[in-house]
């Protein structure tokens, strides 16, 4: 496990600090009071680390500062760390730990020990559908895909792409030549009513209160993992010349 100190509003990055944990083994740490610069093994600790197998743990000693650990496979997925709590179960491989710090955030970067997985035999023998029916190859999945890849590219606080991003980016594929507006707003309406049972979704979460359209079929389908950074392959990357989607891998 290392960690990587950044401040997501330094112009440089600051001199990356490797530092290698076993299982079992604590890491306390700090931040300078005067820079932000993480401090391992610091006299006047405000967290720490602790290695599993298979998972990290991390402690906030704070009284009053939360602290967001993000997935970094899928930027979607997080865990917070309240204040006062001890041992929190961490299950990502590769995190981003946020630490606030003034009118910053100091930013963290863990690699944990890859996680146990039974063997694809005992997963089942069977091809498994996509949940709620799902066609991969369809111009409303394509659309779904592209609201969500801001977020799975970058960070859960990742903005939703509007109407119209989703227009400009899709273009450049066959199906979407003629795309508008309206047509993309026809694919989401379809999704929405059709496909996700998004309004269902939404009495379990938040007392029932809901988003945009865009928000809510986002949250939902990575919530699930409907969508993932492996079908980003579908879209068109930005130098590429051909215009069909390429196919993601077979997950079995």
């Amino acid at each position: 496990m290392w960690s990587n100190p950044r401040s997501r509003y330094d112009r440089e990055p600051r001199h990356v600090r490797r530092m290698q944990l076993q299982v079992g083994e604590k890491l306390s740490f700090g931040l300078s009071s005067r820079s932000g610069a993480f401090q391992p093994s610091s006299a006047h600790a405000i967290g720490e680390f602790e290695v599993g197998a298979g998972h990290w743990l991390m402690s906030n000693f704070t009284s009053h500062t939360t602290f967001v650990v993000e997935n970094l496979e899928g930027g979607v997925e997080l865990v917070k760390v309240p204040p006062r709590r001890l041992s929190v179960v961490i299950p990502f491989e590769m995190s981003r730990v946020l630490l606030p710090f003034g009118a910053a955030l100091v930013e963290l970067k863990v690699f944990g020990a890859a996680p146990s997985l039974i063997g694809e035999r005992a997963a089942g023998e069977a091809v498994q559908p996509m949940p709620f029916g799902l066609n991969m190859t369809s111009k409303y999945f394509l659309v779904l895909v592209a609201l969500c890849e801001p977020r799975l590219r970058g960070s859960s606080m990742a903005a939703v792409p509007s109407v119209q991003e989703v227009v400009e980016r899709l273009r450049r594929i066959d199906q979407f030549k003629e795309a508008t507006r309206s047509s993309i707003n026809y694919h989401i309406d379809y999704l929405r009513e059709r496909k996700l049972p998004v309004d269902q979704w939404a009495t379990y979460s938040e007392g029932g209160r809901m988003h945009s359209k865009r928000e809510a079929l986002v949250s939902f389908a990575l919530r699930f993992g409907l969508v993932t950074e492996e079908h980003l392959g579908l879209l068109p990357s930005a130098g590429r010349t051909d215009r069909g989607p390429g196919v993601p891998r077979n997950r079995g």
